[in-house]
């Protein structure tokens, strides 16, 4: 949880962590700037909690800290937006959980109370989750539960195992033929359900792979939260001519 002192400063500086991009036009528009762009469903994500984080799920899955922005506990379509390309690939610019379908006026940079709040942001600069294994993920607090009792109990049933090349590897492997648009053959989403629960972690390629991400809570014009959004690629500026 974040020390009295932290959300002191939070609250001072609250207003300049938002965005000015309009992240709700990933899934709105065909084209931004001069890139044509398409969107990817890949099912919903349950959040019994509310309580929730984004992480690289080969890193930290079970480390990750939630952000202090939470969201209505129930169960949200997952939205992927993605830029088709011959010459760098079909990349996955923006993910999207929608919570309520009005239309954000606002977005908030998500917070976990462990920042650095002391420094000023740059233009350009932003908190983010750290990505070291190409992959992001979006769960509830209890999904991340489940899942470290589900792989303390693989642990104990098997030697020298890691998430990857024991688990998400083949699950991987079996979705992108299962459902091949904007997918490679090993695979670039997963929305995977913890055995023997309804919790689920859908997980996604990030952007341009290896780097810092912010996720951003949308706030429509009741100041409801109704999206949280991923941001990975900034169309405009990376894929300027």
């Amino acid at each position: 949880m974040p020390t009295k002192e932290w959300l002191e400063k939070y609250e001072k500086i609250r207003k300049n962590l938002s965005s000015n991009m309009n992240l709700d036009a990933y899934f709105t528009e065909k084209v931004i700037g001069n890139v044509h762009i398409d969107t990817l469903n890949i099912g919903t994500v349950h959040f019994p909690t509310g309580t929730i984080f984004a992480c690289d799920p080969l890193i930290e899955l079970s480390e990750a800290q939630p952000y202090i922005q939470t969201v209505p506990a129930g169960t949200y379509p997952v939205t992927i937006c993605v830029v088709p390309s011959e010459e760098y690939g079909d990349r996955y610019a923006c993910v999207k959980v929608s919570i309520n379908s009005q239309v954000p006026v606002r977005y908030e940079m998500g917070m976990v109370g462990m920042e650095d709040l002391d420094g000023e942001l740059g233009e350009d600069e932003f908190f983010g989750f750290f990505v070291d294994a190409g992959m992001g993920c979006i769960a509830d607090i209890k999904s991340q539960e489940l899942f470290k009792k589900y792989w303390e109990q693989r642990e104990r049933e098997e030697e020298d195992i890691d998430v990857y090349n024991d688990l998400f590897f083949e699950l991987l492997e079996e979705n992108a033929k299962s459902h091949p648009k904007y997918q490679c053959d090993g695979g670039d989403w997963l929305n995977w359900t913890i055995p023997g629960t309804d919790c689920n972690i859908p997980i996604f390629t990030a952007g341009w792979g290896d780097g810092v991400y912010p996720c951003y809570f949308g706030y429509d014009a009741q100041e409801h939260i109704c999206g949280v959004y991923i941001r990975f690629i900034d169309i405009e500026k990376d894929y300027e001519p």
